[in-house]
C-alpha cells in the first residue's frame, strides 16, 4: 500500500486523514494548526514539519488547500513539494484552484519525473465527489486513494479541466445561495411566512437561511474567492456570465459586512440590508 502526505487538516482535510487512517494507509499530514496535527497523529498519522518532508515521506501528496495561493506557498521553495520530489511522485490539489494552476504544476512536475492532477471535490448527501483533470497514467496512479476519499470519482478530461468542472458546480451553487435570499427577503416584504417556500412549495430552502446564525455550511469567503476564479475564467474565454457577475457582488457585500465565520447561507444579509429588514426573531 503506497504511503500518503496530506497537506492541510480543514473541514476538509481532517475528513480525508479519518478516512486514510481507517482505509490503513501510512499518512504524514501537515498543517499549520496544532490541534489539528494532534488530533490526526493520534490517529496514527505521522507529523511533518515542512511540505518537503512530506513530500520526502510520501508516494501521494494530497493538497487539501483554501486556494491558489497556498497551493503555490507549499509546492514552492527550498523546504516546498517540488524540491523533494522524485521519480513516480504523483501530486494531487484536492482544493478549488485556478485551472492554470494546475497546468503549471503539472509542468513542473513532469520536468521532475513526477505526476500532477487537479481533484477538487463538491459535497453532496452520500459524501464527495471528486472531479478529476490530468493524463490518464497519474489518475491511474491515485485512483485507489481517490476512490477512499469520495463516494463518485470522475475523470473529466486533461489537466486543469477538474478545476474548470468545479467551478461550473460552484457558479451553480452560488446562484441557488443568492435565489434563496432574494426570495425569502421578497415573502417577507409582501407579507407572506417564508417558510412557506419550503412548507408549502417542497422547495429544498436550507433551513439555516431562515435565522441569523450562517456558521454552518460551506464557507463564505472561499465561495467568493471561488467566484473570482469563474470571473477570470470566464473573461479569458469570453464567457457571457451576467448573472453570476451579479452573485460575486452581493457575495462581496456579504463577506465585507458579515462574520469571517460565516457559511454560504450569509449572503442573504445582501438582500436584508436592500429591504432594510432587521434579523430574523
Amino acid at each position: 500500500m503506497e504511503s500518503v502526505g496530506l497537506i492541510g487538516l480543514g473541514n476538509v482535510g481532517s475528513g480525508f486523514a479519518q478516512k486514510l487512517a481507517e482505509a490503513g494507509y501510512r499518512l504524514t499530514v501537515l498543517d499549520k494548526d496544532c490541534s489539528r496535527m494532534e488530533a490526526a497523529t493520534s490517529a496514527g498519522a505521522h507529523a511533518a514539519s515542512t511540505p518537503g518532508e512530506v513530500a520526502k515521506d510520501s508516494d501521494i501528496v494530497l493538497l487539501s488547500l483554501p486556494g491558489s495561493h497556498v497551493v503555490e506557498a507549499v509546492m514552492e521553495g527550498d523546504d516546498g513539494v517540488l524540491a523533494h520530489l522524485r521519480e513516480g511522485h504523483l501530486v494531487v490539489d484536492t482544493g478549488t484552484s485556478r485551472p492554470q494552476t494546475a497546468i503549471r504544476y503539472d509542468k513542473l512536475c513532469r520536468e521532475r519525473g513526477a505526476g500532477f492532477i487537479d481533484a477538487p471535490i463538491t459535497g453532496r448527501g452520500a459524501g464527495w465527489i471528486m472531479m478529476v483533470g490530468g493524463a490518464e497514467e497519474n489518475f491511474e496512479k491515485g485512483r485507489e486513494v481517490l476512490t477512499c476519499l469520495s463516494y463518485k470519482l470522475e475523470h473529466i478530461g486533461p489537466i486543469g479541466h477538474g478545476q474548470l468542472l468545479k467551478l461550473a458546480n460552484q457558479l451553480v451553487l452560488a446562484g441557488q445561495w443568492a435565489v434563496w435570499g432574494e426570495a425569502i427577503e421578497f415573502s417577507r416584504k409582501v407579507g407572506l411566512e417564508p417558510r412557506l417556500l419550503s412548507e408549502c412549495l417542497d422547495f429544498s430552502v436550507p433551513e439555516v437561511m431562515y435565522g441569523d446564525d450562517f456558521s454552518a455550511g460551506g464557507h463564505l469567503a472561499l465561495h467568493y474567492k471561488d467566484l473570482g476564479y469563474i470571473l477570470e475564467v470566464a473573461h479569458d474565454a469570453e464567457a457571457s456570465i451576467p448573472l453570476t457577475g451579479f452573485v460575486h457582488e452581493a457575495f462581496k457585500e456579504a463577506k465585507v459586512a458579515g462574520e469571517p465565520n460565516w457559511g454560504q447561507a450569509g449572503v442573504i444579509t445582501y438582500w436584508r440590508r436592500l429591504n432594510a429588514h432587521p434579523p430574523s426573531d
